[in-house]
């Protein structure tokens, strides 16, 4: 069986922020608290000087992380003589799977061209949606809470619904005792039935009637067969309570 990774303490959720640094330096310390108080890691380009070149440096941090947060102003930011598109463009393109949180200020009257262009070409794509905020305290609320949401989402999708809990597959055939195994599915589906206990002694095999009867159950009603769990049962002769 293969074991979850053990992470030592400081290996926690990355979350990359995107934005212009100098136009939008209040927003990015807003959205580093918002990240923090969730005791999670800001990623940020600003985080010291590195001897490599800051594409190289950037991707890399992306690499890395596991959510991308991106924050638009007006500023489109600088474009490298040979890249055509700014870092903030270059870093969302590069995003890849990554959940992308995106903030777009509002209002923008000075939006230079090229953010609006790509702004608009995530409207009509539909790659991504976005929120606007006006002030750098709604930012960091607003951060905050989709990240809460975020995390929430994906620890959900997770977690088996609780009518779908596997009943573990009997080692044997079971054999005989059909009448008594008629009468425990006949209990199970009575609406009027609140609760089947099964008890008997030690080596009666009483494991494998929840399994049996959830084998019975699924060939006449899927939805029933759902509901019939495995319990704590505690011995073999059903009785109705």
């Amino acid at each position: 069986m293969d074991l979850p990774a053990i992470l030592t303490p400081d290996q926690r959720l990355r979350v990359f922020v995107s934005s212009t640094l100098d136009e939008l330096a209040e927003e990015r310390a807003s959205a580093r608290r918002a990240i923090e108080q969730l005791r999670l890691t800001p990623v940020m380009f600003e985080m010291g000087a590195r001897p490599h070149p800051p594409r190289s440096l950037y991707l890399a941090y992306l690499r890395q992380s596991h959510v991308f947060v991106g924050i638009y102003g007006e500023q489109y930011g600088w474009i490298a003589p040979d890249l055509g598109v700014s870092g903030v463009e270059d870093e969302l393109r590069h995003a890849g799977d990554l959940p992308l949180l995106l903030y777009v200020k509002m209002p923008a009257p000075g939006r230079e061209p090229r953010l609006d262009e790509l702004i608009a070409e995530l409207e009509r794509t539909g790659t991504a949606s976005y929120k606007t905020f006006t002030t750098a305290a709604e930012l960091e609320k607003q951060i905050g809470n989709d990240l809460a949401v975020l995390l929430t989402e994906r620890f959900a999708s997770e977690v088996a619904p609780r009518g779908d809990v596997r009943v573990p597959h009997p080692a044997s055939e079971f054999v005989g005792r059909w009448k008594e195994l008629a009468e425990l599915v006949s209990l199970v589906t009575d609406k009027g039935v609140r609760l089947v206990s099964l008890t008997g002694p030690g080596g009666s095999a009483r494991r494998a009637w929840p399994s049996s009867s959830r084998a019975s159950l699924r060939t006449s009603s899927p939805t029933a067969s759902r509901s019939c769990r495995s319990p704590h049962v505690r011995r073999t002769t059903s009785s109705r309570q």
